[in-house]
């Protein structure tokens, strides 16, 4: 993370030494946090634009400081942030003269209590603290972890496109002009107005890098190029765009300085331009899959792992036949530029031209594990009922980071906290008690062997977990409230519905859907644990609780045949309703718990996400062995997957148990499927005629790997020759080479078909 891929970075930090200088200087001028982002807008941009690569036909790249302005961390940190391991690092390694090293001593001194993640975090109400008191959920073992973000902004990029900057600044004269009668604020609208003057200046700089390319090249194809991308990133500064390439380049250059990391249904604010400038024979269909490709080489190169989402396809499009020419590009240039990033999304309904679906599954087939399949057909009505929109709104839904659901340009809902569900069991079986850190992580209860029916534990496990969900509920709207105050971040709320009415930052009453969400781990080992205390202790008898609590505590050692009795309990994933039903259960109870605490904390919806990325074994470090015969430390189940190696019937058993949990009371939820190859590629098309029929019978979504066993054999047996293989997470993609080798085990040991 936080690499920017750019061939030749920057030497020292010296641009992050003049960035602290403009903060100190501003707040020390300003006390409005609009001036004071201005201030720090124009020290950053354009300082950290970087030159065009030989590669490149668009201009682009960009090398985030250690020290910055930014929305999330995958663009350094959330507002004013410091990335102080590196930047102490910088401190004790790198050259520098006497006057450079003490900048840096100053630069750590001055952000140490400055940085908003330190004063959010520093500031959180002492009865929300109480309950989730460190955010440290990666060394710590916790139930529930708050996360200070500000995830998924979604733009107005088809607004930009159609009246380009000249546009907004009319927009943003008239909001300013109707303040006397709207009682808004004109400093606001004066300092919007000043984001876009440095908006027009990173054009200006990227199009001198252009110029310099120009200069260089030897090629006269390539000369003509880049003087052709000079001209388009001057030309946008004083009118809307007229190409495609004015429009790309428009809309990146507008999402870095946001800075974005999510880049919306790309066939619709680019689509008719791809279909315009073709059919005008302004360019050729080579040419614009180029353009298509280097922007997604762009994207990659932000190393934003869980972010980066490309949509295309479904319903709600402005107009769907030049959408899906654009889209069958883009899944060409998804195939062909064999990156991690971007999370290309596929929405697809009945409606969707067939070859479009060939092109994905050819995509997926080749080992890309793109496209992320999103079923509209179930996924329109479910976002319609759980966020209370009607269809016209519930078709703007778009996927964020790993799967929460959002609106185009309308809602945010930031992923702020996480909840381990199998933690809280773990504390509930024992009272409360944490048997890792040997502390009460909750409040005190009776333990699973104080409990006479099955009926009372389950009762007390959600009472756990009601405890951290209203927690979580809390500091989701202390945490918008808290970043609101200090940040109006300009170039997001200027194309985010309701904030020029406003007058408004997005977080600071301007989003007209504020909302908020949170994400859930080990849902399925809590199903199949409680399964095996319901039968073991409860139904059979044969096994007490306390003997039941002593294998566990022990980790099973000197245990081993009460283990097989817990794993011999059936597990979630072959269509077993026993099992199955007591996930079920736990799925809505979940659900249902997190949708009440909107009105009582003041969000539109506030709804949780089972949706994983490698927290399902970095969170599984921290919990202990548990009843589903799951030893400490190791991982839990992916997301809504069956955990390792437990789902033994069958490939479509396991897609009958994932179709009954329903995504109608929820923001998101993804399911991972690993086919080999040969299954993938075969013939007589099987694996994908099943995927079509889970699609059918009300399958959601789907993310698929297709690997084989023995090629990630290879690559843990030897990674130098195996850099380009690429597999799925949870809710993102990656190296597998790169990835921590206990990530890596637990991937390996997922179920292949």
């Amino acid at each position: 993370m936080n690499h920017w891929k750019v061939r030749n970075p920057r030497e020292d930090l010296s641009f992050e030494i003049n960035f602290t200088k403009a903060h100190r200087e501003a707040v020390a001028v300003y006390s409005h946090p609009a001036q004071i982002e201005l201030a720090l807008l124009k020290a950053q941009y354009p300082a950290i634009l970087m030159p065009i690569e030989e590669t490149d036909i668009l201009a682009g790249r960009i090398q985030f400081g250690l020290v910055g302005l930014g929305i999330q961390g995958q663009t350094g940190g959330t507002g004013y942030y410091i990335d102080e391991p590196r930047v102490t690092e910088a401190l004790e390694f790198a050259t520098g003269n006497a006057q450079y090293r003490e900048n840096l001593h100053d630069m750590l001194t001055y952000w140490k209590a400055r940085n908003t993640y330190e004063q959010v975090l520093r500031n959180t109400p002492s009865d929300i603290r109480s309950i989730i008191p460190s955010e440290q959920w990666k060394t710590q073992p916790v139930a529930a972890s708050p996360i200070i973000r500000m995830a998924g902004a979604f733009i107005d990029f088809d607004k930009l496109v159609s009246i380009g900057i000249p546009g907004l600044r009319k927009e943003i004269a008239a909001a300013k002009e109707a303040c006397p009668d709207t009682g808004n604020d004109p400093v606001y609208f004066d300092c919007l107005d000043g984001a876009l003057d440095v908006l027009v200046d990173c054009c200006h700089a990227y199009a001198d890098f252009a110029i310099a390319e120009a200069g260089t090249t030897q090629n006269p194809q390539r000369k003509v190029e880049m003087q052709s991308l000079a001209d388009a990133c001057i030309a946008i500064t004083s009118r809307a765009p007229s190409s495609l390439l004015e429009a790309i380049e428009l809309c990146w250059i507008y999402g870095l300085m946001c800075p974005l990391i999510e880049f919306g249904r790309m066939d619709e604010y680019l689509g008719d331009w791809y279909a315009h400038d073709i059919d005008a024979q302004v360019i050729t269909e080579e040419q614009a899959l180029r353009m298509i490709q280097n922007l997604f080489v762009l994207i990659d190169s932000l190393d934003c792992e869980t972010d980066g989402r490309v949509i295309v396809g479904g319903y709600g499009r402005r107009n769907p036949v030049n959408a899906d020419r654009f889209c069958l590009a883009a899944c060409e240039a998804c195939r062909t530029v064999k990156e991690i990033l971007p999370q290309f999304t596929l929405r697809f309904g009945k409606d969707m031209p067939p070859e479009i679906w060939d092109a994905s599954m050819r995509c997926i087939g080749e080992g890309r594990t793109f496209p992320l399949l999103y079923n509209d057909e179930v996924l329109i009505p479910a976002v319609m009922h759980a966020f209370d929109v009607d269809r016209a709104r519930a078709e703007t839904y778009m996927p964020l980071g790993c799967g929460e659901i959002e609106f185009d340009h309308y809602s945010f809902g930031s992923p702020n906290g996480s909840l381990g569900t199998l933690k809280v069991l773990e504390l509930a079986i024992h009272g409360g008690f944490d048997p890792v850190g040997k502390t009460y992580l909750s409040f005190k209860s009776p333990t699973l062997a104080e409990c006479s029916s099955y009926e009372e534990f389950a009762a007390i496990y959600k009472n756990h977990l009601t405890y951290f969900i209203e927690a979580q509920a809390k500091y989701e709207k202390y945490l918008y409230e808290a970043i609101g105050k200090r940040h109006p971040f300009m170039m997001v709320s200027m194309l985010y519905d309701g904030c020029l009415a406003t007058g408004k930052g997005i977080f600071d009453g301007g989003c007209q859907y504020l909302a908020g969400s949170i994400e859930l781990y080990g849902n399925v080992d809590s199903a199949n644990s409680l399964a095996a205390i319901k039968r073991l202790v409860f139904e059979e008898r044969t096994m007490s609780a306390q003997e039941m609590i002593t294998a566990l505590d022990n980790n099973f050692v000197g245990f081993e045949q009460q283990r097989k009795a817990m794993m011999d309990v059936p597990k979630y994933g072959n269509d077993d309703a026993f099992v199955d039903d007591i996930l079920l259960d736990l799925h809505n109870f979940l659900c249902e718990t997190v949708r009440k605490q909107a009105p009582k904390v003041g969000l539109k919806s506030y709804l949780c996400v089972n949706i994983n990325n490698a927290q399902n074994t970095t969170l599984g470090r921290w919990v202990g062995a548990t009843p589903d015969g799951r030893k400490s430390g190791m991982p839990m189940a992916n997301a809504n997957n069956p955990a390792s190696g437990t789902d033994t019937n069958g490939l479509t058993c396991m897609l009958n148990s994932i179709v009954k949990l329903p995504h109608d009371n929820m923001a998101g939820m993804v399911q991972n499927l690993r086919f080999t190859r040969e299954t993938w590629n075969n013939k007589d098309g099987k694996a994908q005629l099943l995927v079509r029929d889970y699609f059918e019978r009300g399958g959601a979504q789907l993310m698929v790997t297709v690997v084989g066993k023995r090629d990630l054999e290879l690559a843990m047996a030897h990674p130098e020759e195996h850099t380009d293989l690429i597999v799925r997470i949870g809710g993102l993609s990656a190296r597998f080479v790169n990835l921590k080798k206990d990530v890596q085990q637990e991937i390996y040991d997922r179920t292949s078909y």
